[in-house]
């Protein structure tokens, strides 16, 4: 079974959006701000660019140090 590559991004994208509209627009029915969500989605991101990031380029640059010295 050979998966397209040009129709499975467009579907995930799409099936993405429609997601985000129908939490947007559920997630005030049960007492939930929709900006307040947006908010901290927005501060996990930015706490794994800062925190976590670094580790996992600093790991892969030892490795490829190591390759490198190793030849």
């Amino acid at each position: 079974m050979k998966i397209s590559v040009n129709k499975m991004p467009r579907k995930d994208i799409i099936l993405g959006l429609i997601f985000i509209v129908v939490l947007y627009i559920t997630l005030p029915y049960f007492g939930i701000d929709s900006f307040s969500v947006v908010l901290a989605l927005i501060s996990i991101v930015e706490w794994g660019t800062k925190y976590i990031l670094p580790w996992i380029v600093l790991y892969w640059g030892v490795r490829l140090i190591k390759r490198l010295e190793s030849k």
